[in-house]
């Protein structure tokens, strides 16, 4: 996950920023912050995409999953049991062949199809590299 603490840094000395000002205006603890930067921590979902929007990019620069820094205009994401019946819809998935093909435990998925709990950004990489598809598409982000 080093990737993930050298793209944050680089965006706070870009943006001119220090922890403080970052963790204010995203709403994440300024020791959080701090553990992204020292690789101490994954981000949750929520910090990512807090962190994205707040800089304007992709998960998936934050994440060193791809190298342009493009300005792009994101959606609100939808909570992830509305996104998990997008995902199956766009790759021709039934609930069953999702689940057994990324190796998921099939109560762990209906937690998440039922909004009982959400997937961790390991999962959500899984997921992202299973289907070969962007991390922001996974989480609904793009279309």
């Amino acid at each position: 996950m080093s990737e993930f603490s050298e793209r944050l840094s680089g965006l706070i000395f870009e943006h001119n920023l220090n922890r403080k000002t970052l963790a204010k205006n995203t709403g994440i603890s300024a020791t959080c912050i701090t553990h992204y930067l020292q690789d101490k921590r994954f981000p949750t979902i929520k910090s990512l995409i807090s962190i994205a929007d707040y800089f304007n990019c992709s998960t998936d620069f934050l994440l060193g999953r791809e190298e342009q820094n493009t300005t792009l205009i994101f959606k609100q994401c939808p909570p992830f049991s509305e996104q998990i019946a997008i995902i199956a819809k766009h790759f021709c998935k039934s609930y069953y062949a999702f689940y057994r093909e990324l190796n998921i435990p099939e109560s762990t998925f209906f937690e998440w199809k039922n909004g009982s709990s959400q997937p961790t950004l390991e999962s959500i990489l899984k997921i992202a590299d299973h289907f070969d598809c962007r991390v922001d598409f996974v989480l609904g982000r793009e279309s």
